[in-house]
């Protein structure tokens, strides 16, 4: 027997040495200098082979289907922490199934395993799976799993109404005339500088007041996501200081002023009923682990990690330190879309920030979507150098995958041309419940772009893409009130919009027909069109007939006109109306 380093013992055979054990060797150079990082992969490829044969018969049928060389090595990996990116439809649901099943068949016990997943859909998903593979074992999501750890320690578990932040939103917004809040500056405006509504948009029966409503409750999550206190605020506006642009300035400080007194309305309404709320659960949890310890888990794995917010992934750490467990994490930074309840995808691109000497797997080969949409939406998403470079590659091929469909005010008769030309099932996608709550559909399933994740359908419909505050992009969710609550995450202009869209474009397994406002269509089909030949446009006159480029809508002199997007270099010009 050979000496041995923590759990590693080298007895001259095939052992498998993580990142995180190549790191503790190479500071014992006198017992280890033979192991150079080429003899460890190596030595490491070897121990996967000999695996590999010997699990042959499972890796080859995973619930029906055989498993890809990186999926096997994901699989039967040994590292210490490991991030797993997997493209859309590119089986990890399979990987992780694949995993378990490897564990148990090697030895170790289901109870062993602490297996997390963001949906309580998800987590049934791979229940059954895993029941029909012969095996009984509990998958959490993070709500029940901070749930269990506070009952067993003891913790109170009395979890508020979602409904209640909603009420200390409006509790303290009622106090006050909005006008004298936001003089001369509309919440609601992105950019463009147009205060000419400012008394309409501010009146409490509009969308955009339902949209300040949201702002605000995205603010108080991403803020206790971070496990920030009141006292944050006062580093808030010392940092608002700094801002130059004097409107900014001034709206950030009314805005955090109001953020504030809604933080306060909102604790004082917890502690009163003796509540907590969901990150407060998650905090506890962390408190109560690292009071009592934790049930000594062998392996962690956790899917959809790229959700993860800052306390979500501070409790894994903290379960992981005081059990030793190796952890595998699974995730598409691509599709990281729920920051509005407090994730933040650094824990997903800074990944060995947070677990040191780790190792990130990327599963490429996808299963769903063709090449030529694969290609389209990659450049569109990698757009944000921040996302992590993937080439995502399909046998699919499929050579015009995008059909754009205009409509001008009746989106059911262009949505019912579409669907009576479709075979197959259909999902109908929209960014917001009011943009499928009026549609007239015999046929598909008609859902928000956020539940259909995780889904697929032969085709994919996505309707309302307009321009506009609560359109696609949906202009709130980039305000500028949220920089103080992202520190570190990314400030590419709509990011997490981009994201979302490419969510819904991927759902797909044959192609994506977009219904689009022809007066104020979304900024992401004119930019795909702009970037993409292989998009068919079906129904539209907005083209220029001097240099075939597309007609935008323009302000000029008198009034709202149709202008040539090349201009300058085309002056065409067509009356609107």
């Amino acid at each position: 027997m050979g000496p041995s380093l923590g759990y590693i013992t080298y007895r001259g055979g095939f052992l498998y040495i993580s990142k995180l054990d190549s790191y503790n060797l190479k500071k014992n150079k006198k017992i280890f200098k033979f192991l150079l990082d080429k003899k460890i992969s190596l030595n490491n490829k070897c121990y996967l082979d000999t695996k590999k044969s010997e699990y042959k018969d499972l890796l080859d049928n995973v619930n029906g289907h055989s498993l890809d060389d990186i999926q096997r090595d994901i699989v039967l990996s040994e590292e210490d922490s490991a991030l797993v990116l997997a493209g859309a439809g590119s089986g990890k649901s399979l990987t992780i199934l694949g995993r378990i099943l490897y564990l148990v068949r090697s030895g170790v016990k289901p109870s062993d395993i602490l297996c997390i997943s963001f949906t309580n859909m998800a987590c049934n998903s791979l229940r059954k799976s895993l029941f029909r593979c012969g095996i009984e074992m509990d998958v959490y999501t993070f709500h029940k799993l901070g749930l269990n750890i506070l009952k067993s320690s003891g913790f109170d578990t009395r979890l508020v109404n979602d409904d209640v932040l909603e009420f200390a939103v409006e509790k303290v917004l009622d106090k006050y005339d909005l006008l004298d809040i936001l003089p001369d500056y509309d919440f609601v405006d992105i950019g463009d500088g147009d205060f000419t509504d400012l008394h309409v948009l501010l009146s409490k029966d509009t969308l955009e007041f339902s949209s300040l409503k949201r702002l605000f409750i995205t603010f108080i999550n991403l803020f206790k996501g971070s496990n920030y206190d009141v006292t944050a605020f006062d580093r808030f506006l010392e940092e608002n200081e700094n801002e130059v642009n004097r409107f900014k300035k001034f709206r950030n400080e009314k805005l955090l002023s109001l953020a504030k007194e809604i933080y306060e309305e909102y604790s004082f309404s917890l502690n009163k009923n003796k509540s907590i709320d969901f990150h407060d659960m998650i905090n506890n949890a962390i408190c109560a682990v690292e009071k009592y310890g934790i049930k000594q888990y062998k392996y962690i794995i956790v899917d959809e990690y790229q959700d993860t917010s800052l306390v979500k992934c501070r409790l894994l750490q903290v379960i992981k330190k005081h059990t030793g467990a190796k952890l595998l994490a699974v995730g598409d930074d691509f599709q990281s879309i729920y920051q509005f309840t407090g994730s933040n995808l650094n824990v997903c691109l800074n990944f060995s920030d947070f677990y040191p000497h780790s190792k990130v797997f990327k599963l490429e080969n996808t299963y769903r979507n063709s090449q030529e949409l694969l290609d389209i939406m990659g450049k569109f998403i990698l757009k944000n150098k921040k996302q992590i470079k993937k080439k995502l590659l399909s046998q699919k091929h499929n050579e015009i995958p995008i059909y754009v469909y205009y409509y001008d005010k009746n989106i059911n008769e262009v949505l019912n041309e579409v669907l009576n030309s479709l075979d197959g099932d259909v999902l109908i996608l929209g960014r917001n419940n009011k943009d499928i709550m009026n549609l007239r559909v015999k046929n598909g399933r008609c859902m928000t772009v956020h539940k259909s994740k995780g889904l697929e359908a032969d085709n994919v419909v996505i309707v309302n893409l307009v321009d506009g505050v609560s359109g696609f992009p949906n202009k709130i969710c980039d305000d500028d009130l949220l920089k103080f609550v992202k520190k570190g995450d990314d400030s590419f202009l709509y990011a997490e919009e981009r994201r979302l869209f490419y969510v819904a474009m991927t759902r797909t397994k044959n192609c994506n027909y977009l219904l689009v406002n022809k007066n104020r269509p979304s900024s992401f089909v004119e930019e795909l069109l702009l970037d993409n030949s292989n998009i068919k446009i079906m129904n539209d006159d907005l083209f220029c007939p001097k240099c075939g480029s597309r007609l935008v809508k323009r302000n000029g002199n008198y009034g709202e006109f149709y202008g040539c997007k090349n201009y300058p270099k085309c002056r065409f010009t067509k009356k609107i109306g």
